[in-house]
């Protein structure tokens, strides 16, 4: 009886270790490249956040992506909590990984390791290479009228402050100095009907019926608001 219950015992472990090796997936970077398109709108196509606009992907591992993406699908808000996500960060990526599969979040997280989390992409010298890059993600187009970008902002201001630094009304986020591309990018998702959070009914009615030139100059101004915003302390204690 004893050796029975033994070897029922060895089966038993012997699953359990077994088992979440037989449970993960390994998933394909290529397709995981394609379908992060939509994620590069606000964190780059790099990933590193649109020059801190957004939070930055390129040092987690495969395994650490899927366990957010999969927390943000399910709701899991004690994986949120430990991984320091959750608020604001859960309105906007809970809608976008509400529809994802798993073999979605699996591809998903293949590719985002190669962005510098996972060990291949870390003994890559080219690495530093978009570095360099990095400040076109705020380059302001020649065309740009910021002065008709203030304008504009004036409806902007009910929500998110007159300078732009967020505000209780709707949650909104503050949006002084944010880059040229990330402004950019999310106005045009936005204007296309795209959902990226709780109030996002708000910003697609806004954003409908922005013409292009219209984008750019709200863009252009949104960034140099923390700059000018500086400018006014500055004066205000000289």
């Amino acid at each position: 009886m004893k050796m029975m219950r033994r070897s029922l015992l060895a089966v038993m472990l012997g699953g359990l270790m077994i088992q979440p090796v037989v449970s993960m997936a390994a998933g394909d970077a290529a397709a995981g490249k394609t379908k992060f398109a939509t994620c590069a709108a606000c964190h780059g196509a790099d990933g590193k956040g649109n020059g801190g606009a957004f939070p930055a992907l390129t040092h987690l591992n495969a395994a650490d992506a899927e366990t957010i993406l999969t927390a943000f699908k399910k709701g899991d808000m004690a994986t949120l909590k430990a991984h320091n996500l959750g608020g604001a960060r859960y309105g906007t990526m809970a809608p976008q990984a509400a529809n994802l599969s798993p073999a979605d979040i699996a591809d998903l997280a293949a590719y985002i390791a190669t962005l510098g989390g996972g060990a291949q992409a870390a003994t890559a010298p080219a690495a530093a290479a978009p570095a360099a890059a990095a400040p076109a993600a705020n380059m302001i187009k020649a065309d740009a009228n910021i002065g008709f970008g203030h304008a504009l902002f004036s409806s902007c201001a009910v929500c998110h402050g007159a300078e732009g630094e967020g505000g209780k009304l709707l949650n909104a986020p503050k949006l002084s100095g944010l880059p040229v591309s990330a402004t950019t990018s999310m106005l045009e998702m936005y204007k296309s009907g795209k959902q990226l959070g709780q109030y996002s009914y708000v910003m697609n009615a806004q954003a409908k019926y922005l013409t292009p030139e219209e984008i750019r100059d709200l863009a252009a101004y949104i960034s140099q608001m923390n700059v000018k915003g500086a400018d006014n302390n500055m004066a205000q204690t000289e």
